[in-house]
């Protein structure tokens, strides 16, 4: 939170633009750089709630795309295609009412962030297990050449989730958009161009295990 008696600008662009959080700039600075949402995509947005993501990817993906948005708690924003919510946790995720949706994404967010403790070492360990949870998720449901996006706090243990996705991705970028503040631990994981689903690995027709989840911003 900024401190008491300073403006966040990104706070006021986001009231006047008609985004429930100022997160949504994070996205769009990612989008803006590498072109990750394009008209007609479908995505799927791990932790949607309060909805701002969901709001920018509708107006990137336009009326014959798709978004599905999965939290525990529903969104602030009005639902309407492309929009769909499913009010689900991710521990006890049904596949088959997402794949009912769409058989696979060409791209998955994760803006999933724990409940902090304020100790720092515990809560860099809750949003690792989260941004795990999201790629387990994401692996069979994204198509390949699809990409995908996470975000983590800080920690030394962040680079063996990040040389796990350069296995999977052509390309894996470590950003810390302008939007995120200064002081935060919260920087994402970015894959471009995923190479597909190995022979070891579930396929759409076989859900993978269930995954933890988190509510975020």
């Amino acid at each position: 939170m900024p401190r008491p008696g300073i403006a966040d600008p990104y706070r006021q662009w986001a009231q006047k633009a008609g985004f429930v959080s100022r997160a949504v700039f994070k996205l769009q600075a990612v989008d803006s750089q590498f072109r990750l949402i394009k008209p007609g995509y479908r995505v799927l947005d791990l932790g949607c709630s309060p909805g701002s993501w969901l709001q920018y990817l509708a107006q990137r993906v336009g009326p014959k795309g798709l978004v599905v948005g999965v939290d525990q708690v529903a969104p602030q924003i009005p639902l309407r295609p492309p929009l769909i919510f499913l009010p689900m946790d991710l521990l006890s995720l049904d596949f088959s009412a997402l794949m009912a949706l769409s058989p696979y994404f060409d791209v998955v967010v994760s803006d999933l962030a724990p409940k902090t403790s304020g100790i720092k070492e515990v809560d860099q360990q809750r949003s690792l297990k989260l941004a795990w949870a999201a790629w387990d998720c994401a692996r069979p449901l994204l198509r390949p050449g699809g990409h995908f996006l996470v975000k983590v706090f800080q920690s030394q243990e962040v680079i063996t989730l990040f040389h796990q996705l350069k296995k999977f991705f052509e390309r894996c970028r470590r950003l810390k958009p302008p939007a995120s503040r200064p002081e935060s631990s919260e920087l994402y994981l970015l894959g471009l161009n995923y190479r597909g689903w190995a022979p070891s690995q579930p396929t759409p027709s076989d859900p993978p295990s269930p995954c933890s989840q988190n509510s975020a911003g």
